[in-house]
């Protein structure tokens, strides 16, 4: 038996004058009059604690993310369709639920950890029901990680012979397959696939720590370390298009980067970048604590910038012709609140 539990609710919007909340370049400044704030609602049994929006499909309707749920060990997914919660997961004893991408038409790729078997599913938002993943025998224990608009799913399953994980992509309607890896390394995650099929992800000298990112351009070649401004470790974390966005980490703090996957430019940004629209605008990543304390931001393609209000950690930025702007969490009040901003 499937549950699925949906609770109406009404949006939440606070007016943020741009003038007061917000530090940006005046080229920026003189475009915004206001920016509104949205906080999501939750479900009834949701608990206080780690809610976040974490990623959204292109039309802004259906937006994924997480809240801690009564009776769960885990932040379970959450499902936000035009406002409204839904928890997502089959019915599993002892069930624990992740999702990881949604795409157009509100089609999300999660998994359901149970206490005696795993689901892998695809849920449709537009019809309430799972599609359950039939995995092959020879993809051992997968952790998925993202999927794309032609719902190829990334990820890594279990190598007995190899006795460590091995990356995969299963093309939408055919058997999952094994990526090429540097001889002598492991592949730690996969951050993303593109609609075209690139995929990016980490991968670790065998014996060694320190990621660093690499680009699969084709799906039977090796893929090519990506290059950062020194020769430090890089993690690219999305791939829109032509454009690749991440970051690397330096001796003096981190600096945002980004790679065009035609030529092999690379542009630094001041601050990592988190996701990119297909206009090449990006958000980058916040900081609330010890380790630093400084708001996400919105560096546009043409270079204009919008920070928002302290303790706002965006991590995803919508299209240009969407309603809202960006998606994220709000820690300011001591407990993250899931956020949508239009500006």
């Amino acid at each position: 038996m499937i549950r699925n539990v949906v609770v109406a609710a009404t949006l939440l919007a606070t007016t943020v004058p741009a003038t007061q909340a917000f530090a940006a370049s005046p080229e920026t400044q003189a475009g915004l009059a206001n920016c509104v704030k949205t906080v999501l609602n939750l479900p009834a049994d949701s608990l206080p604690g780690s809610s976040q929006a974490t990623t959204a499909d292109p039309s802004g309707r259906y937006i994924l993310g997480e809240a801690n749920r009564d009776g769960h060990q885990h932040p379970q997914a959450v499902l936000w369709v035009d406002g409204v919660p839904r928890w997502l997961g089959t019915s599993l004893a002892g069930a624990e639920s992740f999702g990881y991408s949604v795409i157009k038409g509100g089609l999300v790729l999660g998994t359901t950890y149970g206490s005696d078997k795993n689901d892998y599913w695809i849920y449709s938002a537009k019809t309430n029901s799972y599609r359950i993943l039939d995995v092959p025998a020879n993809l051992q224990f997968p952790d998925f990680h993202a999927m794309n608009s032609n719902q190829d799913i990334v990820g890594l399953s279990w190598d007995e012979a190899l006795g460590k994980r091995v990356a995969f992509v299963w093309p939408a309607g055919r058997q999952p397959r094994l990526l090429p890896t540097p001889a002598g390394a492991t592949v730690e995650y996969l951050d993303d696939i593109s609609d075209e099929g690139l995929i990016v992800g980490r991968v670790t000298p065998d014996g060694e720590f320190g990621a660093t990112s690499y680009l699969w351009k084709s799906w039977n070649a090796q893929p090519t370390a990506l290059p950062g401004i020194d020769d430090g470790d890089v993690w690219a974390r999305d791939i829109e298009g032509t454009s690749i966005g991440g970051q690397q980490y330096a001796s003096d703090g981190t600096t945002g980067l980004l790679w065009n996957t035609r030529t092999s430019r690379v542009t630094q940004l001041e601050r990592g970048v988190i996701d990119l629209n297909t206009s090449h605008d990006a958000v980058t990543e916040g900081m609330w604590g010890a380790n630093g304390d400084y708001p996400s931001m919105i560096i546009r393609a043409n270079g204009t910038k919008l920070t928002f209000p302290a303790g706002t950690m965006l991590t995803h930025i919508f299209e240009r012709n969407t309603q809202w702007t960006a998606a994220g969490y709000d820690v300011s009040t001591n407990t993250l609140q899931p956020v949508l901003y239009a500006c």
